[in-house]
């Protein structure tokens, strides 16, 4: 479980106590029922200002008279677990008082525009938090929608759907958008889920509307299809902001020092590994055609 504290989001105060509840009958789930910005897609570290801003909007509603975010947690597309009032305390977000008292709330970043669907990592973050609640919260087995028991169209078709199916990890037949599988140059097939847009897989993908434009021979951008397939390009290189000093940059010193001291490496014609400055030498690196005869790791 990827839990993120208040501290940690960095939560305001709230302007009050909490009432606190020691068991429930279980988690109802909810969905924002605005617009959620599909950028959180593909920058996690936009996440915490998002979960600072629904608190910031609950707590200037003056009718609703929140003392702080109303959910109990907050799930956001990577899957992490936002501590919102926590557990036992009672929760503003069911409708009423006594339906606050009977579950914990636990909001998915999905909305009406931009993020509509959830994707596999925030079906298994609603999970952890859902398992979180009954193992440390005194949570009961219910899990429900905002919709049972009080008028609303929360959490959404595709998430209520998802409880209906018993609120399964997405491994075990979960909704959501699913995963790229392994094809051709890309890095997968990607199959279209209803609220999909190409800027939104674009960010969650690392990619952009033109790679993929490009890559699916899609004529007009603005017109996919739910079932349609489409490559997904390669991700770029993890860390590769570390490396734009080529060798030397520090990072690919320390990573190739750690590999000398392992035995791998580039070798010499008696079999040494070669010194960093051999190593990064353009006379002396070995072709992609040699790689193989002229790399590996010390034996004996």
């Amino acid at each position: 479980m990827k839990l993120v504290s208040r501290a940690e989001w960095g939560a305001a105060a709230p302007t009050g106590s909490y009432a606190g509840i020691s068991s429930t009958r279980g988690v109802k789930i909810h969905y924002e029922g605005s617009p959620v910005p599909d950028t959180l897609l593909g920058d996690h570290g936009r996440c915490a200002g998002h979960v600072r801003a629904i608190q910031a909007s609950h707590m200037a509603n003056a009718s609703e008279g929140w003392i702080d975010i109303a959910y109990s947690f907050v799930v956001c597309p990577h899957g992490s677990v936002f501590e919102g009032r926590g557990l036992g305390r009672k929760n503003g977000a069911n409708g009423n008082s006594a339906l606050n008292a009977g579950h914990y709330a636990v909001c998915a970043m999905v909305g009406t525009s931009g993020i509509t669907s959830p994707t596999d990592a925030m079906l298994d973050g609603l999970v952890d938090a859902i398992e979180y609640c009954q193992a440390s919260g005194g949570a009961g087995s219910e899990v429900r929608g905002h919709r049972d028991g009080y008028a609303t169209d929360c959490p959404g078709d595709d998430l209520y759907g998802w409880i209906q199916r018993g609120a399964p990890r997405p491994a075990d037949g979960g909704g959501g958008g699913a995963a790229p599988q392994p094809s051709g140059d890309g890095a997968g097939i990607y199959t279209v889920q209803p609220g999909d847009t190409l800027s939104a897989l674009a960010g969650r993908f690392e990619t952009s509307v033109t790679q993929l434009v490009t890559l699916n021979g899609i004529s007009d951008p603005d017109l996919i299809q739910v079932g349609q397939q489409l490559q997904i390009p390669a991700p770029p290189f993890p860390g590769r902001e570390h490396f734009v000093l080529g060798a030397h940059s520090p990072y690919a010193k320390q990573l190739q020092a750690w590999l000398q001291a392992a035995g791998w490496g580039p070798r010499t014609g008696s079999g040494r590994v070669r010194t960093w400055r051999a190593w990064t030498s353009r006379r002396s690196r070995p072709s992609m055609s040699t790689t193989s005869a002229t790399w590996g790791r010390r034996t004996g």
